[in-house]
């Protein structure tokens, strides 16, 4: 997949549940239960706004440096970013994708892995 909104498709090909990001509050609440862990620890969401214009570049230059700091500072240790979900609103529909996911997507429109990201952007990066 290339080209400029090649990064939005990806996203929005992976997402698990799709909602109207007007309804965002509650449809958040509801994915933090369904992503909750065995211990009852609710899941994270950490919430993206994706241009329709040039999303690869803004997902690979904007979104993954600072994914990547907020997942190493969690411990949701990359690539599988346990406990940690996307909320990824594009235009008015609001996409559900798992932190790894997105991880994944990003490693492969970036050419970079998730050790090298880690490397790059992780908390031992400051």
């Amino acid at each position: 997949m290339s080209g400029p909104d090649a990064g939005r498709q990806a996203l929005v090909k992976l997402a698990f549940h799709r909602a109207a990001a007007a309804d965002a509050s509650a449809e958040i609440s509801r994915q933090r239960e369904a992503c909750a862990s065995p211990d009852g620890a609710l899941g994270t969401s950490y919430e993206i706004v994706v241009p329709e214009a040039d999303s690869t570049r803004f997902l690979v230059e904007k979104v993954l440096p600072k994914l990547v700091y907020f997942l190493d500072c969690r411990g949701a240790k990359l690539p599988d970013a346990p406990g940690v979900f996307t909320s990824v609103f594009a235009g008015d529909a609001l996409y559900f994708v798992h932190a790894r996911d997105v991880i994944s997507a990003l490693a492969e429109l970036s050419g970079l892995s998730p050790r090298e990201m880690v490397a790059r952007w992780g908390a031992a990066s400051v």
